[in-house]
């Protein structure tokens, strides 16, 4: 219980507390770029995109010569649209939020534990962690900027997060993992 449930659930509360640092801190928006005026592009928005979605342009429903046409032309968008408002700190967002957290912190502390064999003690319980770290921060925030020809800045931005979080969580994890030494034999 303790192992498979408590650790993972610290774990969870480690990541969401440095998540609220990370993001609420101003260094991963000094990559953003910004309107001219934010109120003339959600006015302009709404008008051009029907309803909430994700939408590439030039579309990929477009005939392939005209969609060839248009992308060497530019310009290329990726926009995640969301038309109806909500409050920037919704309440519900933070209980699915840790929720998320949880689920992985499960799925290390369970990669952890299957993996125990491996490890000679808490430092390389945190190394695993943090080369999971790197691996999905690779494969999730580098597709983008390599595929979709997003910048690159807000990319790195994730992927440094996704590495830090899941130390912050093998850290936590590799506290209840890692057997205490016995007695010399």
């Amino acid at each position: 219980m303790k192992t498979h449930l408590l650790a993972p659930a610290l774990a969870a509360l480690a990541m969401f507390v440095f998540g609220a640092i990370y993001w609420m801190s101003p260094f991963p928006y000094k990559v953003l770029s910004t309107t001219a005026d934010d109120e003339a592009a959600g006015v302009a928005l709404n008008a051009i995109f029907p309803e909430t979605g994700t939408y590439l342009i030039p579309g990929a429903h477009l005939e392939p010569e005209t969609m060839t046409r248009l992308h060497e032309r530019g310009p290329l968008a990726y926009v995640q649209f969301v038309r109806e408002g909500s409050p920037p700190m919704e309440p519900a967002n933070f209980l699915k939020g840790y929720l998320h957290c949880f689920v992985v912190a499960w799925l290390l502390n369970f990669l952890m534990l299957k993996s125990a064999a491996a490890f000679k003690g808490y430092g390389c319980r945190v190394k695993f962690s943090a080369a999971i770290g790197v691996l999905a921060a690779v494969l999730i925030h580098f597709s983008d900027p390599i595929w979709w020809r997003h910048p690159w800045a807000w990319h790195l931005v994730g992927a440094l997060y996704s590495v830090l979080v899941l130390v912050v969580a093998g850290l936590v994890l590799a506290k209840f993992n890692t057997p205490k030494a016995g007695p010399p034999a």
